[in-house]
């Protein structure tokens, strides 16, 4: 398999499906989702569902990241075998990391943004290895 192919699963599966936790949180609010100012709902959110819209958001940030390190890995002659198994972790942590920041495990969040992280910039420097 291309490793190209984790790019549409990474931002429907992570990036996307992160909707779906916000999603909930605004629809419990007050019963609905306000599709016509829905940032102005979401700035309305505590607790949980203020950390789902920051885990949300933050989905948006790090997937150019990961998208970089891919493309650079797999243009640049990186081995398939690691662009698979960095591209395999990056997803893992990444949905630890939804789940941390929700349930408000911040110590586990801050340690699987940072492994998701290293992932991603170590298929950037695979093709100079």
């Amino acid at each position: 398999m291309d490793p190209l192919f984790y790019l549409p699963i990474v931002y429907l599966g992570v990036v996307i499906g992160s909707k779906a936790l916000l999603g909930v949180a605004m629809h419990r609010l007050g019963g609905r989702y306000n599709n016509r100012h829905p940032r102005a709902q979401q700035d309305t959110l505590t607790g949980w569902g203020a950390r789902a819209k920051a885990a949300h958001y933050n989905s948006y940030e790090a997937w150019p990241v990961f998208a970089v390190g891919l493309v650079a890995a797999r243009f640049g002659g990186g081995d398939d075998l690691w662009i698979h198994g960095l591209s395999l972790i990056w997803i893992g942590l990444r949905v630890i990391y939804l789940y941390a920041y929700v349930a408000d495990f911040h110590r586990l969040r801050t340690v699987s943004w940072c492994g998701a992280t290293l992932a991603a910039c170590w298929m950037m420097v695979l093709p100079i290895l």
